[in-house]
């Protein structure tokens, strides 16, 4: 099972106990997969999550039977319809959630949402849930962060970012082109935003699983960073040994390390005698023990000698 299933089962059984926030999970769900036909009134979608979670909504709403049908066939194996066929019930239904036009329309089509359905930030969480629910995903946080909830319309994606941004999430819109048709994509991609976002729509599990991974990943983020360090100054060390051992030599094979003052002779003879030391390790075994900025003003003394008997040989 993927993390974004994972996160849907979580929520798909998080049912709000105030009325007013049922009503914009039950909003959310008609305006963005809602269906009305001869047959009745309610939802038609391809997740079976979303499917349980508005059958549950519409059964502590509905004074009626509430069905859920399994539609056949299609490239995902069909989907699901979740309606109510009573007349009066569909009424009361659409004048809760203000979208009574839908009943003259015979569709949700087109139907603007009513802000006065989200006043509330609890009411905004439970629609924020719903929509995640028909339309989002969420990513493994074990490989990549990334929140995503598809919108067909311009207006849908903008009338959600803004409601996200009201939670204090950073949302934001990008297009995307999907089967020749275009869509508008809402989206998170920073962990911390993300795992804010799972626990406004109730998924703690969820959110316990995304920071666990989070941790993780900084760990060993925090490790490879470490040992890339590591390894960059050991390589600077390496170099600069080697270069400093070849200037030696060249001193050493051009003058005579003997020609030299007593100080740069010693850190030269211990350089060729101990080829892969540290300038503290060199510093210590000198006799008096230097520290390691002495012993590298001796290491670059030696080497610009060597560069300046160098130029000297390669003058006509």
């Amino acid at each position: 099972m993927s993390f974004s299933s994972e996160v849907k089962e979580e929520m798909a059984g998080r049912l709000d106990s105030a009325r007013h926030c049922r009503i914009a999970s039950i909003a959310a769900m008609l305006h963005f997969s809602g269906y009305i036909g001869e047959d009745g009134a309610g939802i038609q979608t391809e997740n079976e999550y979303a499917a349980r979670f508005f059958e549950s909504a519409l059964s502590k709403f509905a004074e009626c039977e509430v069905l859920t049908l399994r539609l056949p066939g299609g490239v995902r194996g069909g989907g699901f319809k979740v309606l109510i066929r009573e007349k009066e019930q569909i009424l009361r239904l659409l004048n809760a959630v203000r979208m009574e036009e839908a009943a003259e329309r015979g569709s949700f089509a087109d139907l603007p949402l009513d802000g006065m359905l989200v006043q509330k930030s609890c009411c905004r969480k439970a629609f924020l849930r719903a929509v995640f629910l028909l339309a989002g995903s969420v990513n493994n946080p074990e490989k990549s962060y990334h929140f995503e909830i598809v919108c067909q319309k311009e207006e849908d994606a903008e009338f959600l970012a803004g409601l996200m941004n009201s939670l204090s999430l950073d949302a934001r819109i990008i297009p995307r082109k999907r089967r020749l048709k275009q869509q508008l994509v809402v989206y998170l991609k920073e962990g911390e935003q993300i795992s804010d976002a799972l626990g406004l729509m109730g998924a703690h599990q969820s959110l316990m699983k995304l920071e666990n991974a989070r941790i993780v990943r900084n760990i060993a983020g925090t490790v490879n960073r470490r040992v890339n360090c590591e390894t960059a100054n050991l390589m600077k060390t390496v170099d600069a040994s080697v270069r400093q051992t070849e200037d030696i030599r060249y001193l050493r094979d051009s003058v005579g390390l003997e020609q030299l003052p007593q100080g740069l002779r010693e850190a030269a003879e211990l350089r060729l005698k101990m080829p892969d030391a540290t300038l503290r390790e060199l510093g210590e075994a000198l006799d008096p023990p230097i520290g390691r900025s002495g012993v590298n003003h001796r290491l670059q003394r030696l080497s610009e000698l060597a560069a300046r008997l160098r130029g000297e040989e390669q003058q006509p």
